[in-house]
């Protein structure tokens, strides 16, 4: 899930990504087309409730694909994004629309 929250007097947009993967998750980021999908670059912070969850501001007016990678090794998308988009690797991305 995202949740969009835009920055007065600014082109950007406070993006809090969250994420609930299988119980026993020992780190969880956020990899996109916004930080060249390096799998460590958005590392999530889990929650008392379970949930995982990172913030990172983009610019609007367009739109993101991204994943979450559970351990460094597992990527999974997010049913709740925006859309869905197919990638080389016969799955989906999911899509931030910031537009």
């Amino acid at each position: 899930m995202v949740k969009k929250k835009p920055i007065q007097g600014s082109d950007k947009v406070s993006v809090t990504f969250e994420a609930t993967p299988d119980n026993g998750a020992r780190t969880v980021c956020v990899a996109g087309d916004f930080n060249d999908w390096d799998p460590t670059a958005l590392p999530m912070k889990q929650r008392k409730d379970g949930t995982w969850a990172a913030t990172v501001r983009l610019p609007k007016a367009r739109s993101y694909e991204y994943r979450f990678v559970v351990d460094g090794e597992r990527w999974i998308s997010d049913d709740e994004a925006d859309a869905q988009s197919p990638n080389e690797y016969g799955v989906h991305n999911s899509v931030l629309d910031l537009r």
